[in-house]
């Protein structure tokens, strides 16, 4: 499956090494201090040998103080220690590497247990007390059509929706931890939320034990991802984890019942159940914008509108949270009615007659919305998205995907089409109006829900989706 670095940008990212700080702080995680000598460990992503590296360093000075001889040290760093690496280069350096650690140590020549494999196809049946690493960061979408076929049919943690390529390493290192091993791995925070990190999650939820997390930190140099460190311990059968704040330095002990979906690390306030809450989805509605699956076609300027002559009656506003941060005029053809607040849509002959300005101008664009992969039955001069269409037709507001540092809010008239972000509409029959949500979605408290359920995507930038928004729950009640 090398494959995988058939992308550069893939190759790319497989290549980032972990810092020395993260590497200590794994290690004394995992306990890998002391009496090392038969402890077999294992790093399936090895890099450049980071970590490899200071597991070796560990192993020789513990048999240094334990008075073991040369001889049988060497020996039994080619038993005990095993390291995979898919990059030839890479692998090549890290041996070169090692073998330098040994010659400074005065050891004798080892046989050293690496391979220049894939790890997610590697088969031994050799089990380990630690498996440690920093698996790669790897992207569903970056990932090739043959790996993202083997890996959804070997690993569980793959098997539904748009996997991570990390999640496939994760478990193949549980799968080949002893009784009693551990495993100690560096990963993005955002597998503790993302939607499709769920089964991943049920698979470490039975031994995880500790969390250290590190948000708004930029543990790698250029990399603006969240990070995080777990210990996964199969000898732990607590029915709570210690999660570990390392930014904040805050500390929080949470029974594992409380982690269901999302895994959102905060204190549990039994006084908040006799408080009476309101849930935002029940009466109001966060939904995704219209996606027409090629702006380009449907989004217009003035000069273009009056270049190709397209009719005004069948142009809207459109707006994005970025084009109102940069103050950009934009517009979008808006091929559609509402009759009573209800959609109504043109058959294609109808639209031809009434607008063949609008018609003429996507006609330049008739391949490519072709190609699009539109709902069933949409016409080819239709967004490629139309559930969002059923509430627009009404006063509403905007925020980003993105919060960062506070949830920015923009109201919007009947009329205006928002193309980016998540809009919000009062929910029939509510009694509540844009203005309560407007302060709903301002409070403290829901940027406090922000941090706990939200993905961290660089810095102090977090995204959310319709689902956090609606699923939010605030004091009151009507």
């Amino acid at each position: 499956m090398s494959s995988i670095f058939d992308n550069n940008e893939n190759k790319e990212k497989c290549q980032i090494f972990t810092p020395q700080l993260m590497v200590d702080t794994m290690l004394d995680l995992a306990g890998y201090t002391k009496n090392l000598m038969g402890r077999k460990v294992l790093e399936n992503s090895f890099g450049k040998g980071n970590i490899l590296k200071s597991v070796v360093k560990r192993y020789i000075n513990s048999c240094i103080d334990e008075n073991i001889p040369v001889e049988l040290i060497s020996e039994n760093l080619g038993n005990d220690i095993y390291g995979i690496e898919l990059d030839n280069q890479l692998f090549q350096k890290c041996m070169q590497e090692l073998n330098s650690i040994a010659e400074d140590y005065k050891l004798p020549p080892v046989k050293w247990n690496l391979y220049n494999e894939n790890a997610l196809t590697w088969e031994t049946n050799q089990q380990f007390d630690l498996i440690i690493g920093n698996p790669p960061y790897i992207t569903y979408k970056k990932i090739d059509v043959n790996s993202k076929k083997q890996i959804r049919e070997t690993f569980t943690s793959c098997s539904v929706g748009k996997f991570d390529y990390c999640y496939a390493f994760i478990e193949a290192g549980i799968r080949l931890l002893k009784k009693n091993g551990k495993l100690v791995q560096l990963i993005p925070s955002n597998i503790f939320k993302n939607v499709f990190a769920n089964n991943l999650r049920n698979l470490l939820k039975e031994h995880i034990s500790i969390i250290l997390d590190y948000p708004s930190q930029r543990i790698f140099e250029g990399i603006l991802t969240s990070t995080s460190i777990f210990l996964y311990d199969q000898e732990n059968h607590e029915q709570h984890i210690c999660y570990k704040n390392e930014t904040e330095k805050t500390e929080l002990i949470i029974p594992k019942n409380q982690l269901n979906g999302k895994w959102m690390f905060s204190f549990s306030n039994e006084n908040a159940k006799k408080i009476t809450t309101v849930r935002f989805g029940d009466v109001f509605n966060a939904s995704i914008v219209i996606a027409t699956l090629l702006n380009k076609a449907f989004i217009v300027t003035k000069e273009k509108i009056d270049e190709k002559g397209i009719e005004e009656s069948i142009i809207r506003k459109a707006v994005s949270p970025r084009s109102f941060r940069y103050n950009r005029e934009e517009y979008i053809i808006f091929p559609y009615k509402y009759n009573d607040s209800k959609l109504v849509r043109l058959n294609p002959d109808t639209f031809k007659d009434d607008f063949p300005g609008a018609t003429c101008h996507l006609e330049e664009y008739i391949k490519e919305l072709g190609e699009r992969k539109k709902d069933l039955n949409t016409q080819w001069f239709e967004y490629g998205r139309t559930q969002a269409l059923a509430h627009l037709n009404q006063e509403k507001l905007l925020l980003s995907t993105v919060v960062t540092n506070q949830v920015e809010l923009y109201e919007l008239d009947r009329d205006t089409i928002p193309y980016s972000g998540i809009y919000i509409t009062i929910k029939e029959g509510s009694t509540y109006l844009l203005e309560d949500a407007k302060s709903i979605l301002k409070s403290s408290e829901f940027m406090e829900y922000v941090k706990k359920v939200g993905i961290s995507v660089s810095g102090k930038s977090i995204r959310i989706t319709c689902k956090d928004i609606n699923d939010f729950k605030f004091k009151g009640g009507r």
